[in-house]
């Protein structure tokens, strides 16, 4: 068995003493992808910011462990925890114009971030960016680049995100209803473009979807998510062709299926 990229093991997330993660475990080897699926406040994404180290003063894994490449992120302290951010874990976030700072370009933003990790020129920067843009079949990164966030529309944005993510090249990607906010057209582009990144580098994603339709197309796995709690785990091919959860049919009935092509 390949070493687990990602391990959580029978965690239980509370936020101001209150439990709203129960006894959830998932796996996620290299290269492979996991799609957690459930309506709004099902917990998933409490999961993942959990194993980020991001759920704030006001959240806590109460019970049980998260390891990553098998160091457990819940005993790690800050230091530890930035130096896995960004070259280990990336985030792409629902919104990723709001995590930006409005009134810094797409450049500057990107340089300060990645020279927190590496020794490296802005130079050096622009040019594995403006790689990864023409990975995404984006031949304008040089304007990109030198855009302010709000120059740029939702899907540039999450476009900005998934580069930003994806420049310091690691091992797992999560993905936080990385699609939610765009219309139709444009989450199958994005969708399709974290697929693209898999495809280059191998990459590890975990993304966090109430779309079971992304997790179809993309995942090699899925979870399902009800108040909380795991309510089906396995293959994809199983749980969309076989569900065993009421819930998990529901979902699949409302499923918006995103075209090969």
């Amino acid at each position: 068995m390949s070493e687990l990229l990602l391990d959580i093991q029978h965690v239980e997330i509370c936020y101001n003493g209150r439990p709203v993660v129960h006894d959830v475990s998932l796996q996620v080897k290299p290269g492979e992808i996991l799609g957690i699926v459930g309506e709004s406040g099902s917990g998933k994404s409490t999961l993942i910011k959990a194993a980020m180290g991001l759920l704030g003063d006001s959240g806590a894994v109460t019970k049980g462990d998260i390891y990553y490449k098998g160091q457990n992120v819940v005993d790690a302290d800050s230091h530890a925890l930035r130096k896995m951010r960004g070259p280990a874990m990336g985030m792409i976030f629902q919104n990723t114009e709001s995590s930006l700072c409005p009134i810094r370009k797409i450049e500057d933003q990107l340089y300060e971030s990645v020279s927190q990790h590496e020794k490296v020129t802005r130079k050096e920067v622009r040019e594995r960016a403006l790689e990864l843009f023409a990975h995404m079949r984006l031949t304008d990164g040089r304007r990109i680049l030198s855009s302010y966030p709000f120059e740029l529309s939702g899907g540039m944005n999450q476009r900005v995100g998934i580069m930003m993510a994806m420049i310091l090249k690691p091992d797992l990607l999560f993905a936080d209803e990385p699609t939610s906010a765009l219309d139709v057209t444009v989450q199958a582009q994005v969708v399709k473009e974290m697929m693209k990144m898999r495809e280059l580098y191998g990459t590890g994603i975990v993304i966090v979807t109430h779309n079971i339709g992304v997790v179809e197309y993309m995942a090699d796995k899925a979870a399902v998510m009800h108040q909380g709690s795991l309510v089906e785990y396995g293959r994809k091919e199983e749980i969309i062709t076989h569900p065993q959860e009421e819930y998990t049919r529901e979902l699949i009935g409302a499923v918006m299926r995103i075209n090969r092509g």
